[in-house]
């Protein structure tokens, strides 16, 4: 049962207690939303395409990772704080099936169930008596609306007009980090960093359904066979370059509220909320370009294909580079420069065939991951 502190508010769980399973439960619409995302990058055959998924992905990401905040703050440990979460999770489900047609004809319904998302959040959020985090949310909460009511603007526009609504309501939102107007939160580092990690691998989930998927009925041939095996390769470099030595990044945040509490959320926001936006907006488009990679392999992949696999993969090593170096663990000098050679497989998916793309990209991340190796232990000798 959750702990009773202020009148009418929940006090957050202990600080070393782990995500709960409601948490879990409630992190698998993540998965049909990256799923919904990657058919939109997938279908894309133009700028217009990737400017939607991007402001997409960002609006939804924003509050789905504010509810990583409330949760941190308000633990659904009990009927009254469980059944806001689980409201929520019907609103962004809805929200997922909605995804492809955000822009068109089911731009109403993306912005009133966004709308429901928004205001579950702040008044679940006024319950928190972890620190000064209801006061806070005071100043977070018009922000959200502003995103929120820019979506109805957005779904009233015409159609050629809607994108700006949209990048209005991303603006508004990097409008609010650019003021700091996280600073009132407070945070339990290690759930905070647990919860995070558990999305990423949740991402990256949807790149193995997509390489499973674009094999279903040909697993029997042998040149599917291979192609499968090295996109799971590459994913299992992906996941490598991350959480092959993840508990530094718990440990660093505790060293930064022991030494730098001041710092904490700011570096939360960044190191967390923000980077791991960067790495689900990497691995959305890798997942495409695996399934144009399996679902066709050994042939040429169109200059798109090959561009989303080389880009996305650019993409989640320069959020990785930025994630450790706003944790103090890495000067991210390696995963940045594997992420330019990573673009310059681009070619060869197209002129040669997407398998030796990535074979390629695969070779490009083990020689990240030794670079980046001898960069961590030369930091933590410095240190």
């Amino acid at each position: 049962m959750a702990k009773l502190g202020v009148p009418g508010r929940v006090a957050s769980p202990d600080a070393a207690a782990p995500v709960t399973m409601l948490e879990l439960f409630f992190d698998l619409v993540f998965v049909f939303t990256v799923t919904q995302l990657t058919t939109v990058v997938t279908h894309a055959d133009d700028a217009t395409g990737f400017v939607e998924a991007t402001t997409i992905l960002f609006v939804i990401w924003w509050m789905y990772d504010g509810y990583c905040w409330l949760s941190n703050n308000v633990g659904p440990t009990s009927t009254s704080t469980r059944l806001p979460m689980l409201f929520a999770m019907g609103a962004f489900l809805v929200l997922a099936i909605a995804v492809p047609e955000a822009y068109g004809a089911d731009r109403w319904l993306f912005a009133v169930a966004y709308l429901g998302v928004v205001l579950v959040h702040a008044a679940s959020f006024m319950r928190s008596s972890l620190g000064g985090s209801a006061r806070a949310m005071l100043a977070i909460a018009p922000v959200n609306l502003g995103a929120a009511a820019l979506l109805f603007v957005a779904a009233a526009l015409p159609h050629d007009l809607r994108w700006i609504a949209w990048v209005a309501a991303v603006a508004v939102y990097v409008g609010s980090m650019l003021a700091q107007r996280e600073s009132g939160f407070s945070i339990r580092p290690v759930h905070f960093a647990e919860r995070h990690r558990l999305l990423l691998i949740i991402a990256l989930g949807e790149s193995v359904i997509a390489i499973g998927v674009s094999a279903e009925g040909h697993i029997s041939e042998a040149r599917y066979a291979v192609a499968v095996l090295l996109a799971m390769l590459l994913i299992t470099l992906f996941w490598w370059v991350h959480f092959a030595d993840d508990e530094h990044a718990t440990a660093a945040l505790l060293r930064i509220e022991r030494t730098e509490p001041d710092r904490l959320v700011r570096v939360a926001l960044l190191a967390f909320s923000m980077s791991y936006l960067v790495l689900v907006a990497g691995l959305i488009p890798v997942a495409s370009g695996l399934h144009a990679v399996v679902h066709d392999p050994g042939h040429h992949l169109t200059w798109i294909a090959a561009g989303t696999l080389g880009v996305g993969t650019a993409i989640y090593l320069l959020g990785n580079s930025v994630h450790l170096w706003l944790l103090g663990l890495s000067s991210g000098w390696a995963l940045k420069g594997a992420a330019f050679v990573a673009v310059a497989t681009i070619p060869l998916g197209h002129e040669v065939s997407g398998d030796v793309q990535v074979v390629g990209l695969c070779v490009v991340l083990v020689v990240a991951l030794a670079a980046a190796r001898r960069d961590a232990s030369h930091m933590q000798q410095v240190a």
